[in-house]
């Protein structure tokens, strides 16, 4: 490969394209999200019926979730997973808020969303909205959900990643559903540590 006349530190730049490699010294192990227009306001209820926004929870690092209660395995998993991660963060979990948002509004009562979610952990808040909210929230955030009625049943498909969220409200990263406790925990950490 033949260079120009280059300087040598933009030799070292140029090299640094050409392999690929980047100047942040943050990289996560969910997948960066931050220069996608991913997420937004909130303006949903809580299961104690208060209106919540991304605001309540500046500061904070958020973790946020979708699904539903009726849910047999995706939802139960991932919950108890954010419990862990809070767990592997020690005194930094108090800097971090998660979220679970119901994709099905109409069958999870505020009354059924209260008991389920702080099931996993007594922090955790439940949210929901309605219908047109519910549609509106998900859009935002890219997630994907179906509610399907078939011989009496309800049936309910939807994304199962979630997203992690810096301290001012900013989708940072997308997590995917067959990440670590570990690999979650240090993602929270990046952003905790930004600024």
């Amino acid at each position: 490969m033949h260079l120009p006349n280059l300087s040598p530190w933009l030799l070292v730049l140029a090299l640094a394209g050409q392999l690929g490699w980047t100047s942040d010294a943050r990289a996560f192990n969910g997948k960066d999200v931050g220069a996608r227009r991913i997420g937004g306001e909130l303006n949903v209820s809580d299961s104690s019926g208060v209106r919540r926004k991304l605001a309540d929870f500046r500061g904070k690092a958020v973790l946020i979730y979708f699904g539903y209660t009726h849910c047999p395995d995706v939802c139960p998993t991932t919950l108890l997973r954010m419990n862990e991660v809070l767990g592997l963060l020690g005194a930094d979990a108090a800097r971090v808020q998660v979220l679970w948002m119901t994709v099905d509004p109409e069958r999870d009562t505020r009354a059924l969303l209260s008991n389920y979610v702080p099931a996993f952990n007594p922090s955790f808040i439940a949210l929901r909205g309605s219908i047109e909210e519910t549609h509106r929230v998900t859009h935002a955030y890219e997630i994907q959900y179906q509610i399907l009625h078939y011989n009496g049943q309800v049936l309910v498909d939807h994304s199962a990643h979630g997203y992690l969220l810096d301290r001012t409200g900013k989708v940072r990263v997308r997590l995917g559903y067959d990440m670590t406790a570990e690999q979650i925990a240090e993602d929270v950490r990046s952003i905790l540590l930004g600024p």
